[in-house]
């Protein structure tokens, strides 16, 4: 539990650090950074990680106007990381 916490948490900041606001940089950003990680850790499948990393970036989108925004949130964005991988996990 304690690596998917760190996944998740890891996910989330990655997403919020873009220049770019948008849900085609927000996915193909996490996809990238997350490939590596999820190799090490084997915590998802390609297609879970696809979905975990549309889940969260249609979230940070809907409750953040800016990645400037969701930097000031950290708590937040962390819980949106949280609520998409045990949505995930529970299918």
């Amino acid at each position: 539990m304690r690596k998917l916490l760190f996944f998740v948490c890891m996910l989330a900041l990655a997403g919020c650090s873009q220049k770019k606001w948008d849900k085609d940089t927000l996915v193909n950003d996490c996809l990238r950074d997350f490939t590596k990680k999820n190799e090490e850790e084997k915590l998802f499948n390609t297609m879970q990680l696809a979905t975990l990393c549309n889940c969260v970036s249609d979230k940070l989108l809907v409750k953040y106007k800016s990645a400037r925004e969701s930097d000031k949130d950290e708590a937040g964005v962390t819980q949106i990381g949280q609520d998409c991988a045990m949505e995930l996990r529970q299918k």
